[in-house]
């Protein structure tokens, strides 16, 4: 999760366990109940073969999740809503839910119809400004699992993603909707984000060089802002990227916006971390330091289609092979 320094360590209001184990927990991958990553890595690479497209294939993906698929089948990490932490395959299929919202529903997460084609589902996020905090943030996220879904040090990956959102231009707070964790608890922001802020959509970058980073040593790099961005469409953002602080490894980031490429960058990716592993969310994070939440819009939703993390050693996928993967069901 990404906190602000002064949230860092704040623990979430409640932490949801079902009352029955199932699936790998039934057998003690869960024992006593405490959420275990590597379970979820486990199912994710053992129990997703019916969701592939033919795109991509299915031994290159790390982690993917699908909203054309039932929650119970899908142990790609948790989620992180409304107070709460829920490993994903114990979501009820009725999704998360709080108090009314202004368009009559009180769905916080969970699978809902496509914005723009009623005829597929889309994973909904709805964030409210009395909303009960979820790790010290207003947050409601997606988080992949670190470990072997994690995101790959030093070696080539894609991440994509399909994303839909309303019209935030009129605002002046930031919401994060996709970011690249950096894996540990001492508050350093995202690697990589795509955010709202000021009304631009924007794509932001952080590394340390140092041996051991700190708030005071990171270097933030916007690699992409757009005003004219158009809202209430779909969005597909394809990254190929190598995480990397070391010259040597060669660390970049190429960015396609709907097929267009925004960012093409070479330098230095992340932070010197090597007991960290970094891993992906999506979702939309508000931190809480120095941002105060814009009350002309009390609520934000966004909509997901699928999300993915594939591994790339041997550069055989293009962009476009990305894009359709992330757009399909």
């Amino acid at each position: 999760m990404t906190t602000s320094p002064t949230s860092a360590c704040a623990p979430p209001r409640t932490v949801f366990f079902p009352p029955r184990a199932t699936g790998a927990c039934a057998t003690g991958a869960c024992a006593t109940g405490a959420w275990k990553w590597a379970a979820a890595s486990m199912l994710v690479l053992a129990g997703a073969s019916s969701a592939w497209a033919a795109d991509v294939a299915p031994e290159h993906i790390l982690v993917q999740f699908n909203p054309a698929l039932p929650l119970s089948t899908q142990a790609w990490g948790n989620v992180q809503c409304n107070g709460l932490i829920v490993p994903s395959q114990w979501v009820p299929e009725t999704g998360l839910n709080g108090t009314l919202l202004e368009d009559g529903s009180t769905l916080r997460f969970g699978r809902a119809p496509d914005p723009q084609d009623n005829t597929r589902l889309a994973f909904r996020f709805a964030l409210r400004s009395s909303d009960p905090l979820t790790a010290g943030s207003f947050r409601c996220e997606t988080a992949f699992s670190p470990g072997v879904t994690g995101l790959p040090i030093g070696s080539v990956f894609w991440h994509a993603f399909a994303v839909y959102v309303p019209d935030w231009r009129n605002t002046v707070d930031e919401q994060q909707l996709a970011q690249w964790h950096a894996g540990d608890s001492s508050g350093l922001q995202p690697i990589y984000a795509l955010l709202v802020r000021d009304g631009q959509m924007r794509l932001v970058m952080r590394y340390s060089t140092a041996e051991s980073p700190t708030a005071s040593t990171v270097k933030t790099q916007v690699l992409w802002t757009s005003s004219a961005w158009q809202p209430n469409q779909w969005f597909t953002v394809v990254t190929k990227a190598k995480i990397s602080t070391l010259a040597a490894d060669g660390p970049f980031i190429q960015t396609w916006v709907n097929g267009a490429q925004v960012v093409n960058y070479r330098g230095p990716v992340g932070y010197r971390q090597p007991a960290a592993q970094p891993y992906v969310k999506h979702g939309v994070y508000h931190w809480i330091n120095l941002n105060a939440w814009d009350s002309r819009q009390p609520t934000r939703t966004v909509h997901f289609r699928r999300a993915a993390l594939v591994r790339d050693l041997n550069g055989v996928y293009v962009p476009a092979d990305l894009s359709r993967f992330v757009n399909s069901q």
